[in-house]
């Protein structure tokens, strides 16, 4: 940005510069379970618990349980980002001396947006195996299968044992993979 694209920041006539901007509530935490990385990379797997147990005679056969070994999934950081520039004129008469340092501010809630969109679309989603992100920058396909293929919203999860259809909420939420950010 230069002068003349934001020529009232140099006003000295003009005594207050307002931001018109939104800071986005951040409603993600209230639907997605999330953690910071510091790793590109990240694998999750799973055993099961063993069954219930249950009365024997005496001198019977015990029943015999074996955990199954659940889902593996891998994470992978995924980077957004926005950049905006100004002039050094700009930087030492405009934002600097009328401390609108604020203005930089806005590429931290610019990311903040971003979160959110994201996670709506991934509610808005979530009957589908694959979405496609669109932004500025062009088209993203984002898959939404769990650990076992299949999109997050259904009744056609097996156990992770392969038993019975059911629609587990543990095959949903424990395989499901939202995103991180960096």
């Amino acid at each position: 940005m230069n002068i003349a694209q934001a020529a009232d920041t140099v006003d000295l006539s003009i005594q207050k510069m307002w931001i018109k901007s939104s800071d986005p509530e951040p409603l993600y935490k209230k639907y997605f379970n999330y953690r910071k990385t510091e790793d590109l990379y990240e694998k999750d797997s799973s055993i099961t618990g063993l069954g219930v147990a249950d009365f024997t005679a005496e001198n019977a056969v015990i029943v015999s349980d074996v955990p199954v070994q659940g889902y593996r999934k891998t994470y992978t950081q995924n980077q957004v980002g926005l950049i905006t520039s100004y002039t050094a004129m700009m930087w030492k008469f405009g934002i600097k001396k009328r401390d609108l340092q604020n203005i930089v501010d806005e590429l931290r809630t610019s990311i903040a947006r971003m979160r959110e969109q994201l996670c709506a679309e991934r509610l808005d989603n979530a009957i589908s195996t694959t979405y496609t992100h669109t932004g500025p920058s062009g088209n993203t396909s984002i898959s939404l299968t769990g650990g076992d293929g299949l999109q997050w919203l259904t009744s056609a999860h097996t156990r992770e044992d392969g038993g019975k259809l059911c629609a587990s909420l543990k095959a949903i939420f424990s395989t499901f993979q939202p995103f991180s950010f960096v």
